[in-house]
C-alpha cells in the first residue's frame, strides 16, 4: 500500500465555491480560521487591515472592488510601533498568505496568493494612503468571509 499523499502543514485544502448554505459557511469559517486568523496573533496590524477590508465589502453591498484605498489612520492603532511600521508589517504578512484549493475528484490543486501584484496599480502605502489589490481568483472566497458574521454567530474578530 503506497504512503498517503504528503501535505504541507501550513496549507489546508479547500474547495472553492460560492457558498449559499450554512454548512458551506461553516467550511469557509474553518478554512479562514486555520489559514488566516490563527496564523497571526490577535492584535496584529494585519487583523485590523483585513477587518477594514471586510467591513468595506459589507458596506459596498458585498461587491469586491478592483482595489481598496484607506487612510493610514483607519487601519492602524496607537501603540509602540509607528503607523508606518504597522502597515509595513501588515502588508508583508498579507503578501505571505497563500491558500491551497483542491478538487480531489478532478485531481486538480491550486495555490493562490491573497494579494494581486500583477496589476499596474501597486500594493503599498504612499503619502499616508494604503492601497490593496486582491487576487481575482479569491473574490468569491472573500465575499463568503465577509458574510460570515451575518450567516454564523461571531466567536471572535474576523471569524
Amino acid at each position: 500500500m503506497p504512503p498517503p499523499p504528503r501535505r504541507l502543514p501550513f496549507s489546508t485544502p479547500f474547495v472553492l465555491r460560492l457558498a449559499y448554505e450554512q454548512a458551506d459557511f461553516k467550511m469557509v469559517r474553518t478554512h479562514w480560521n486555520k489559514n488566516f486568523v490563527r496564523k497571526f496573533p490577535p492584535g496584529e496590524p494585519v487583523h485590523f487591515l483585513m477587518a477594514r477590508v471586510l467591513h468595506q465589502i459589507r458596506t459596498d453591498g458585498y461587491v469586491i472592488r478592483d482595489h481598496y484605498v484607506f487612510p493610514l489612520e483607519e487601519v492602524t492603532t496607537p501603540g509602540e510601533n509607528t503607523p508606518d511600521e504597522q502597515i509595513y508589517c501588515a502588508l508583508h504578512q498579507l503578501d505571505a498568505v497563500r491558500f491551497s484549493f483542491e478538487m480531489a475528484a478532478l485531481k486538480q490543486y491550486y495555490v493562490h496568493r491573497l494579494l494581486d501584484d500583477t496589476q499596474e496599480r501597486r500594493i503599498g502605502c504612499v503619502e499616508g494612503l494604503v492601497t490593496m489589490l486582491f487576487n481575482p481568483e479569491l473574490h468569491n472566497y472573500l465575499l463568503n468571509v465577509a458574510q460570515l458574521d451575518e450567516m454564523l454567530p461571531a466567536s471572535g474578530p474576523l471569524s
